[in-house]
C-alpha cells in the first residue's frame, strides 16, 4: 500500500514539475522577426527552372550605389532598432537576418532560414528602381490573392509597414508618400515572385504576414541626393525606428 501511494505521488509530482518546466520555457520562448535583405553578391544564386533564383542586384543609384548594398546597410540598422526597441519596453523578441554579408542567398534557403517555429513575421527589404527618374514612394510587395491563404493578413502587415516606412522617409523628402500594396502578380509572366513562391511551400509560413519593403526609388536623382548621400546611416535609422516600431505591434 504505502509502495503504491509512493509511486503515484512520484509521478504526480514529475508531471507537475515537467508542465511548469514546459510552461516556463514556454513563456521565455521569444517571437523572431526575420529580416531578409535582398540580393547580394555576385551572381544570381538558386535556378529558374526550381523557381529558387535570386539576383545578385536589381537598382542602381545614378551615382553608383547597389542595392544589394543598401539593404544589408539598412537591415543591419532595422535590427539594431527593433532590438532596442524591445530592450526598453522590456519585450522578448528576437530578430533573425537572412544574410550578415555580401553573399546571395537563393529562396530556398531564405525560406528555409524563415521557416521556424517562433518566426512572427518576415520582411526581406528592398530599394525600388523603374518608375521613372522622378518616382517617389515606399511600397509593400505581397503574394496575389489568389495563391495566398494569408492575404488580408499580408496586405494589412504590408500597408502597415509601407506606412510607417513613408513617414521615416518623408522626414528628408516632405514630398515622398506612401504607395501602399501591390501583389506580385505582374511577376514571371504571372507566375509571381519566386520568394513567395518557396515562402509558401512552408506550411507555417503561409499563416504568418510577409512582404516586401521597397523603401524608395533609388534611381531618382533626388532620392541619392537627400536620403543616401552624407550621413546615410543616420538616416537609415530615422527611418528604422518607424518601420522597427510598427514591426513590434505584429509580435504582441
Amino acid at each position: 500500500m504505502n509502495a503504491h501511494f509512493f509511486t503515484a505521488a512520484t509521478l504526480r509530482f514529475f508531471v507537475v514539475f515537467f508542465f511548469l518546466v514546459s510552461t516556463s520555457r514556454a513563456q521565455e520562448a521569444a517571437p523572431v522577426i526575420i529580416i531578409d535583405p535582398g540580393h547580394g553578391g555576385s551572381k544570381v544564386a538558386g535556378a529558374l527552372k526550381s523557381r529558387s533564383n535570386s539576383s545578385p542586384n536589381n537598382a542602381t543609384t545614378p551615382g553608383g550605389l547597389k542595392e544589394k548594398d543598401l539593404t544589408l546597410e539598412f537591415s543591419k540598422i532595422l535590427k539594431e532598432e527593433i532590438l532596442q526597441l524591445a530592450g526598453s519596453s522590456g519585450k522578448k523578441v528576437g530578430v533573425l537576418m537572412t544574410r550578415e554579408d555580401d553573399r546571395n542567398l537563393d529562396f530556398v534557403q531564405r525560406a528555409a532560414i524563415a521557416n521556424r517555429p517562433d518566426t512572427a513575421c518576415v520582411v526581406s527589404i528592398h530599394f525600388n528602381a523603374g518608375g521613372g527618374k522622378s518616382a517617389l514612394g515606399s511600397l509593400a510587395l505581397i503574394a496575389a490573392e489568389n495563391r495566398n491563404p494569408s492575404y488580408d493578413l499580408d496586405h494589412r502587415y504590408g500597408k502597415a509597414l509601407a506606412e510607417a516606412c513613408s513617414r521615416g522617409v518623408r522626414q528628408f523628402i516632405p514630398e515622398s508618400r506612401s504607395r501602399g500594396v501591390i501583389t506580385d502578380g505582374h511577376l514571371h509572366g504571372g507566375l509571381g515572385s519566386n520568394f513567395f513562391f518557396q515562402m509558401l511551400r512552408h506550411k507555417r509560413l503561409r499563416e504568418v504576414p510577409k512582404c516586401f519593403l521597397e523603401v524608395e526609388f533609388i534611381d531618382n536623382p533626388r532620392v541619392e541626393e537627400k536620403l543616401l548621400k552624407g550621413d546615410r546611416a543616420a538616416r537609415f535609422r530615422a527611418i528604422a525606428k518607424e518601420v522597427a516600431g510598427e514591426l513590434m505591434k505584429w509580435v504582441e
